[in-house]
């Protein structure tokens, strides 16, 4: 009874831990949020940022105002850059992988618990099943929670094209499948640019996790090929 009890009570701490990080995650994000909402919307504010990062990004992709999707295009590229490198650092990918075999393994054994029709065993996964769900959010928000504020830089290079895009004279460019495109014009809830950019920044974003992941993994793969078996057990 001491054990379970003990058992208990160390669950219970856990889950209180956990609850006061969900906690301050959400925190940081809603914070977060309303700072991209007041930057944003209140235009004051948005000029002078926008004005400031124009004396250093016009000169590197501001082409004087000629090439504007090319501007948008490589804005996006950077904020991929930016934020690909340290995500990939930022991600627990052992973490993420077990919990991805965890939650295959769950739902397997409940599929073959509904089909015999096992109630207690459908229970006792139900409940494991909730402590599980907890762990992979924590996973979640180690690697999410240092990423909010490198989403400052992707918000102030924003900031910066709206800047970009106000001054600029002839919003007006032809694509090889339409002509005189808008790039204010909205596409489904966004501006042209937006998507523009959203495009540049997620295939950018993309491929350097995908080649560091690739390497790193390569790496770490003939590290282990080197050791004996006692040591590779050692390494975490």
């Amino acid at each position: 009874m001491t054990e379970i009890k003990d058992q208990n009570m160390d669950k219970m701490e856990r889950q209180k831990e956990m609850q006061k990080k969900m906690l301050k995650f959400q925190g940081m994000y809603f914070l977060m949020f309303i700072f991209s909402l007041v930057v944003i919307y209140i235009t004051p504010i948005r000029d002078a940022i926008g004005g400031v990062f124009q004396f250093a990004l016009f000169p590197l992709i501001g082409f004087n105002y000629n090439f504007p999707v090319l501007t948008i295009a490589l804005s996006g590229i950077l904020t991929g850059i930016v934020s690909g490198i340290p995500r990939y650092f930022f991600t627990d990918w052992l973490k993420i992988g077990k919990a991805q075999n965890r939650s295959q393994a769950f739902r397997k054994a409940q599929n073959a618990a509904f089909k015999a029709n096992d109630r207690d065993k459908i229970n006792k996964l139900r409940k494991l099943q909730q402590e599980s769900m907890m762990d992979q959010q924590m996973v979640q928000m180690s690697s999410t929670a240092p990423l909010i504020i490198l989403s400052m830089f992707t918000l102030l290079i924003f900031v910066w094209l709206y800047f970009f895009l106000a001054h600029l004279t002839f919003p007006y460019v032809s694509f090889p499948w339409a002509t005189n495109v808008d790039l204010n014009a909205v596409v489904g809830f966004f501006p042209s640019w937006i998507v523009i950019s959203f495009i540049s920044n997620m295939v950018v974003g993309y491929m350097i996790t995908m080649v560091i992941k690739y390497v790193d993994f390569s790496y770490q793969l003939r590290k282990y090929e080197g050791m004996n078996p006692s040591e590779a057990m050692t390494v975490k």
